[in-house]
């Protein structure tokens, strides 16, 4: 968030006695926002939620109309009627009285069928994500969270409900999405505007989510179920805890002085993060100089390499394409089969380490040679946290700090190590690791 490197920006660069005293007392009950707000976030455990734990939000079938779904299944596990009359009076019969949609309001008493991922019988048609039917009725769901619209999707459904022998008054088709937009003119097809529907997640799924909650109050456990769904709505719509405090930041920068102070600050935050890589390899460094352990300063191939000037290419965007030239720190661990075997910490953005090999004139190999394939299946069995196992440059992959740093996109981890107390402390926990490999790659013996 921007409180914290806004922070240390204002320590970083001495600017904090030339502030006036209303931005800085601004500053700090918009700090004191955000710790009241994330308290209250972790104070509620509303970071653990089953749905984002077993499913990417974004999965339309898999997690949103297969939940939808079993809400409004009168057959389904919960055993409630009332899910299904809810979303037909609350949601399809104000869509109704609001739109175009020239339909009649439906009849909550009545009962519908419900499936999820509906084969039409013509495979042409396609499969409607959520189904509801009756003998009378058919109400066909199109559920878009972050996927595209299919060609003509909406006029196929149409047709095929004519098909199954439903006449066009009873046909209820709808257009379900994150924030109620429209169906494009390509998936909408030859369909007229009066004969569909659109609702959103934003306000009409979620407003019936609440609504279902207070539904089960005598029963915590489909409760809390609700609402964990209504923390994953909120999450694909913008109403998180971070969503909010983004408001109130768009707010605080709205004041012309205060937009205009956090803009001669915000010139700072590169020079800022320069500052901070810089001292976290040195640090290391001088971490592993402590431990008898000379690690040289390289490029991407191994070579000694200017560090002033690496920091300096990464942060102007130099190197090929636009890219910052990768680069960091290696020490040589032993000689093997007349190549040498290196460890190599790396930053592309996000810091790692790896084992891998360089010619005796220090260029770094492509890959592994056939001959060492053997003491590379010991280096990999030296670890389970290996990722990127197929850069056969590094043996066994990449390997991230247990607190992994992001440089490109500042995370909590990067705002800690811009503490001289916390980075120390981090500086420690990955030498420590790394020093860890190093030992145990010495120890194999083939």
């Amino acid at each position: 968030m921007l409180t914290l490197p806004l922070q240390f920006i204002l320590k970083a660069t001495g600017k904090m006695a030339m502030l006036n005293n209303n931005f800085k007392q601004k500053f700090s009950a918009l700090q004191e926002k955000e710790q009241a707000s994330q308290k209250q976030h972790d104070d509620t455990k509303l970071g653990f939620n089953v749905f984002t734990i077993l499913r990417k939000t974004g999965e339309e079938v898999g997690l949103h109309s297969r939940f939808l779904a079993e809400l409004l299944n009168l057959n389904a596990s919960h055993k409630i009627a009332g899910f299904q009359q809810l979303f037909i009076e609350m949601v399809l019969n104000n869509a109704i009285a609001a739109q175009e949609w020239n339909r009649d309001k439906l009849d909550s008493k009545d009962t519908y069928s419900c499936e999820v991922e509906y084969s039409f019988r013509n495979s042409s048609h396609g499969r409607a994500d959520i189904i509801l039917r009756n003998a009378n009725n058919i109400i066909v769901i199109e559920n878009k969270i972050y996927a595209f619209d299919q060609k003509g999707q909406l006029a196929k459904y149409y047709k095929a409900c004519q098909e199954m022998g439903y006449d066009d008054k009873n046909i209820y088709v709808v257009y379900l999405n994150r924030f109620g937009d429209d169906v494009s003119h390509y998936g909408k097809g030859d369909i007229n505007a009066e004969d569909y529907g659109v609702i959103s997640y934003k306000e009409d799924i979620f407003n019936f989510l609440a609504l279902c909650k207070t539904e089960v109050t005598d029963y915590p456990h489909i409760e809390q179920t609700i609402e964990q769904y209504i923390n994953t709505v909120a999450k694909i719509t913008g109403q998180t805890r971070n969503a909010k405090m983004k408001q109130e930041y768009v707010d605080f920068l709205a004041d012309e002085s205060n937009f205009k102070t956090a803009y001669q600050l915000s010139q700072n935050f590169e020079t800022f993060q320069q500052r901070i890589q810089n001292e976290m390899w040195n640090s290391l460094l001088a971490y592993f100089s402590e431990k008898n352990l000379e690690f040289t300063f390289c490029d991407n191939q191994l070579l000694p390499y200017s560090q002033e000037k690496a920091l300096k290419q990464y942060f102007l965007g130099g190197g090929t394409k636009g890219k910052a030239k990768t680069y960091g720190l290696c020490y040589k661990i032993a000689e093997r089969d007349n190549v040498d075997v290196y460890c190599y910490i790396e930053i592309n953005h996000r810091l790692y380490y790896s084992i891998t090999l360089a010619k005796k004139d220090g260029l770094r190999l492509p890959e592994y040679p056939s001959n060492m394939e053997d003491f590379k299946n010991e280096v990999v069995a030296l670890r389970k946290n290996w990722e990127g196992k197929n850069k056969k440059k590094n043996l066994g992959g990449l390997i991230y700090p247990q607190r992994p740093v992001n440089f490109k996109t500042p995370n909590n981890n990067f705002f800690n190590i811009a503490h001289k107390q916390s980075r120390q402390q981090w500086v420690a926990e990955t030498a420590d690791d790394i020093i860890q490999l190093i030992n145990d790659v010495k120890s194999i013996n083939i």
